[in-house]
Order: structure tokens, then C-alpha cells, then sequence
């Protein structure tokens, strides 16, 4: 006789990124550099569905520049003033039948799995059921007294601040994944490299290359 665990529910999360194809890459990164919720056959799944419509809208791209590629409110091309739209939310459904797994066993690496995914992106809402052959347990939002804070999400203070939050510089995992930018500018160093004469972006980007081909 087999023992078997199972995982059902759902997680939202937000990904930082500045445009949806980014946030997207940077979400899918972070799940596949996560700790695997194991089984004797198949592991846990993980679905990605972004949320519908849009919850940020900038007037220029993410280079800073009014383009053609911007939108209008119906999502065409346009011209004249446009918009650039992002949907910060997804949700992630978390699906698993666990062959020869124990409850506490599939509790402690779903747990692991979750606290890595919360440290690299935000988690704003949760609601997940895990359960064995006598026991299950129910994992959902709730809100913990904080100094800095009246009231905070337990899940979301699991989010590691990116380095321009924080005054010690510290990064989060997700940066090594947002191109550098030029300095007073929201272009890409390499960009601006290709197409500006900027002697001190030039001076800083010849010395990155040096430093990448090990001379």
C-alpha cells in the first residue's frame, strides 16, 4: 500500500519587472529555480495564469520614450498619446497527487518552496490545502503585529526588498535579471553604449566587458 499526499489551492503573486514580458520571464525564472515538492512518480505542479486587464499604465516605454508601440485604452497602436499597460498579479496554482510521501514530509518541502518563492517575489493572497492519509492542514493569509507596522501579512514581509528599498544596497534574487541602466537615465547601459556618446556610460561598460572576458 502506497502512501500519498496531495496539494490543491491557490497563491498571487507579483514579480518585479518593468514590462509584462519581463515580469513574466522573471516569474518563470524564479519557478524553476525552486526547491522541487517531491513525489515517488511525479512532482507538484505549478500553473502560471496572469490576471486580466491592467493595474499600472505608464506614458512612455520602458526606455523613457513616447513611441508608436504605446497603446490607447483599447489595447491598439497609436500614434498620438499612448500608454504602456502591466498587470502586476498572477496567480499560481499549485496542484499535486504525491506518491509515497507522508503528510509532515510533503508539509515541510511544500514550506520551503513557498518561503523561497516569497523572499523572490511578493505574495499578496494564499489559500492552499495540504493533506494526507489522517490529517490536513489549510495554509491562508493572516496578519502578525509588526514594529514598523501596525498590522502586515505574514507572506508578503517574506519579500526581500530590491536594492533601491534598502540603505544598505542589499539585492534581491530577482536583479541579476533587470538590465543595468545608464546613469540619470532609464535606458540600458549597452543601449546607450550602442547609440549615445556618453564618455562616462562608455568608460563604465568598456570596463564591464573587460571584467566578463576575464582581462
Amino acid at each position: 500500500m502506497s502512501y500519498w499526499t496531495y496539494i490543491t489551492g491557490t497563491i498571487t503573486v507579483s514579480p518585479i519587472g518593468r514590462t509584462q514580458a519581463q515580469k513574466r520571464y522573471i516569474l518563470d525564472t524564479v519557478l524553476a529555480h525552486l526547491p522541487i515538492v517531491s513525489g515517488s512518480e511525479r512532482d507538484m505542479n505549478v500553473y502560471v495564469i496572469q490576471k486580466n486587464g491592467h493595474n499600472s499604465s505608464s506614458s512612455c516605454d520602458e526606455f523613457g520614450e513616447r513611441t508608436n508601440n504605446l497603446t490607447d485604452w483599447h489595447g491598439n497602436k497609436t500614434r498620438s498619446r499612448g500608454w504602456l499597460y502591466t498587470q502586476d498579479e498572477y496567480i499560481l496554482v499549485v496542484d499535486a497527487a504525491l506518491r509515497d510521501r507522508e503528510f509532515n514530509q510533503t508539509y515541510r518541502e511544500f514550506i520551503k518552496w513557498l518561503v523561497r518563492l516569497g523572499k523572490r517575489v511578493m505574495i499578496e493572497n494564499i489559500l492552499v490545502k495540504i493533506s494526507g492519509y489522517d490529517k490536513f492542514t489549510i495554509i491562508k493569509d493572516y496578519c502578525v503585529k509588526n514594529e514598523k507596522y501596525s498590522w502586515q501579512n505574514v507572506f508578503n514581509n517574506l519579500f526581500e526588498n530590491p536594492s533601491w528599498m534598502n540603505d544598505d544596497g542589499e539585492v534581491n534574487w530577482c536583479e541579476y535579471m533587470l538590465y543595468p541602466r545608464a546613469k540619470d537615465s532609464d535606458y540600458p547601459m549597452m543601449l546607450a553604449y550602442k547609440y549615445f556618446n556618453d564618455k562616462e556610460n562608455d568608460k563604465e561598460v568598456e570596463k564591464r566587458m573587460k571584467y566578463e572576458r576575464g582581462k
